[in-house]
């Protein structure tokens, strides 16, 4: 199997945030009277975003892959003062690939993430004592909605939605722990295109992603979602992306899927779901 895209996808949230242990990870319990808040914060610059990533400032996206600095050896090769340069010049190729782009604004995802959110609730009631409060309020699970626009596949270009969650682990003594939710979309088109008629097109794709996504995380919050047991029928509908073929697909309602990765023991990487574009 091909996991190249994957890899890159997961980047900045699967492999620096030690996403991929397979202990178990589980929201507070149902009946508790848990609450839920959106953030409108970044993800963190230094530990869920790839090296040499760029932060547009006052957004919630992060532009990456416009040169690949850091992955080459001769980096690594001089230490930490190559790896330090490698990333600061990755950075600034990252910038300037995005610096016409009208992308490059205070965009965020927070009042769009929460009504989602609100509404995949009010569709899917099975802990009716979940609350879910304004927007940057302090709670049990906060959700941090991002996007990384990814350069890639250039001259096409790639857009992943994400969520963020962070809670107390009812499966492991209320340790801190993180879950990530990414958006596997088809679209991979220039810039221009992301870009034209004020952002239409990457608009659509937000509200898009951000809906299911919501979807996922509230099944996932309210336990209606086992990372072990996963459905034939979904495996064989939900890979019409090819990307989807590296996943195992969870057993979840009929219009969404819901893969995640295993180990080669079989078990499941429990911090990173994805949603498959359909």
């Amino acid at each position: 199997m091909k996991y190249n895209f994957i890899f890159s996808l997961i980047a900045t949230t699967f492999v620096i945030t030690g996403c991929t242990t397979t202990k178990s990870i589980k929201y507070p319990v149902h009946g508790q009277n848990t609450t839920i808040s959106v953030s409108s914060e970044q993800i963190s610059a230094m530990t869920e975003s790839g090296a040499g990533d760029y932060f547009i400032s006052d957004s919630q996206i992060t532009v990456g892959d416009a040169s690949k600095a850091t992955s080459n050896p001769a980096a690594s090769a001089f230490g930490l003062i190559g790896m330090g340069i490698a990333t600061a010049i990755e950075k600034n190729t990252n910038a300037s690939a995005i610096s016409k782009s009208s992308l490059k604004q205070a965009i965020k995802f927070d009042d769009l993430t929460n009504a989602k959110i609100n509404q995949a609730q009010a569709e899917h009631i099975f802990d009716p004592s979940l609350k879910i409060l304004a927007i940057n309020q302090a709670s049990e699970i906060k959700v941090v909605p991002y996007a990384r626009i990814s350069f890639k596949e250039t001259p096409l270009v790639s857009v992943n939605f994400g969520l963020k969650t962070e809670f107390k682990n009812s499966a492991s003594n209320q340790s801190s722990a993180k879950r990530f939710y990414s958006y596997m979309s088809k679209t991979r088109v220039p810039l221009s295109e992301w870009d034209s008629s004020n952002n239409a097109l990457f608009n659509q794709k937000a509200d898009q992603a951000f809906n299911a996504l919501a979807k996922a995380f509230i099944l996932d919050a309210q336990h209606q979602l086992n990372l072990s047991v996963f459905s034939e029928t979904k495996q064989k509908t939900c890979q019409n992306n090819k990307d989807g073929q590296n996943l195992s697909f969870l057993e979840a309602p009929e219009d969404i899927c819901i893969g995640v990765l295993k180990d080669k023991k079989g078990k499941t990487f429990e911090g990173l779901l994805f949603v498959v574009e359909q």
